[in-house]
């Protein structure tokens, strides 16, 4: 298996695109477009002729991790990830990375005869194949005592937002611990705006009588999935159910399409758990890689 290190100036962005674009495991993630609105400059490891690749994000000279806007990243490939495949990508990342902090891609089979250590999270995902009252009956009965309160609160939905709005909430009212809120605040902005350069972004809020705004969410739609990019709602939304409509909408929107509705969540009491989303298991590196 033809392996090797290529420095970011040596890529060639056309190749780069097209295995992301056609990687049985692919994500919106690996995209070009995606990675330079996140990091300046990344090299990667790369199988022969752009067969798979896998980005290297540096969070320094001697960690590899990710931003916080890339929840997952890993190995593309137009091929089977075969375990051997995955553990020849991992055994080739550069020695001179001395500690990992990033999750795979879904899908990928963790090999057994690795030295790199992994553990085991989940995300949450719904598959909208089935109609509208199909899905709904999979709904926990809180959704339906969140849906009354937004009714009896009078909330609409309004797809009408800009991603300065979007990205202005999140800042507001995140939960995020880190300490890159700010830097996140652009960076969203910018991949919000190149989605909907590309068609395949949209927007949605969540508004009381008085057009104030108590939930606000972005999505991205990419192999066969909507992703969740981002999602926050206020202290007085979380009273009025406005999650859970701005949820419901959009599984009501969606219902009957063959997608995966990717909720982006790696948390163990997944607000996604309430819509009947499913625990999907992937790998996270972290610290000493070997």
């Amino acid at each position: 298996m033809n392996i090797k290190l290529v420095k970011h100036e040596d890529l060639d962005k056309t190749k780069w695109n097209s295995c992301v674009h056609y990687a049985t495991r692919g994500n919106v993630y690996g995209y070009w477009w995606y990675l330079t609105n996140t990091v300046k400059e990344w090299d990667a490891l790369v199988e022969g002729d752009y067969e798979s690749v896998f980005p290297l994000l540096p969070m320094n000279g001697s960690t590899l991790m990710p931003p916080d806007t890339i929840k997952e990243i890993g190995i593309y490939s137009i091929n089977i990830l075969s375990m051997s495949r995955v553990k020849a990508f991992l055994d080739a990342i550069p020695s001179s990375y001395q500690r990992y902090n990033f999750m795979l891609n879904a899908g990928v089979n963790w090999p057994t005869d690795t030295t790199i250590k992994s553990s085991t999270v989940y995300n949450h995902q719904l598959l909208l194949n089935a109609d509208y009252e199909s899905l709904e009956k999979n709904y926990l009965p809180r959704v339906d005592q969140q849906m009354d309160l937004a009714r009896e609160n009078r909330l609409i939905l309004n797809s009408n937002l800009k991603p300065e709005k979007v990205a202005d909430f999140y800042r507001i009212h995140t939960s995020d611990t880190t300490m890159n809120i700010n830097h996140n605040f652009h960076a969203y902005q910018r991949i919000m705006y190149n989605a909907l350069h590309r068609g395949n972004g949209f927007a949605s809020g969540v508004m009381n009588e008085k057009q104030e705004y108590l939930a606000c969410g972005f999505f991205i739609f990419s192999h066969g999935k909507i992703m969740r990019l981002i999602s926050n709602v206020s202290p007085r939304g979380i009273e009025q159910g406005a999650n859970t409509l701005l949820f419901d909408m959009l599984i009501r929107g969606n219902a009957g399409r063959p997608v995966l509705l990717d909720f982006n969540s790696f948390v163990e009491n997944s607000f996604a758990k309430d819509f009947g989303a499913k625990a999907v298991p992937q790998y996270r590196v972290v610290s000493g890689g070997r």
